[in-house]
């Protein structure tokens, strides 16, 4: 049995949460760049392909966004009452490389998921 601190870290370092945190802004570059989308739009559709299984709150996506508009990726335009983000050139070649790193990433963590000692 793990200790309360060997708990500790697994929760913060290990956890599903901790390890989408990390996927939030792929995700919402891949999703606009899909189509351009509101803030909630692109809660809605996380949840959506995930089956509920994560729930981006206001509190992520809004600052998330914000981010990748100040780094140029994303840019913010007013239709109607909503701001609806698009990806900009920029945005397209980081999401490509980004989703080159991930493909890879996920390749190791499936080895590791597989490992079988010799």
């Amino acid at each position: 049995m793990p200790s309360e601190k060997a708990c500790e870290i697994i929760r913060h370092n290990f956890s599903a949460r901790a390890f989408r945190s990390g996927f939030l802004k792929l995700a919402t570059l891949r999703l606009v760049a899909a189509k351009p989308m509101h803030g909630y739009a692109i809660m809605k559709e996380i949840e959506r392909l995930t089956c509920q299984d994560w729930k981006p709150s206001p509190g992520s996506i809004y600052p998330t966004l914000q981010e990748l508009q100040d780094a140029g990726l994303v840019v913010q335009n007013v239709v109607g009452r909503k701001h609806v983000y698009e990806i900009t050139p920029l945005g397209d070649d980081i999401l490509t490389a980004a989703m080159g790193h991930a493909r890879e990433g996920m390749q190791s963590l499936q080895k590791i998921l597989d490992y079988r000692p010799e």
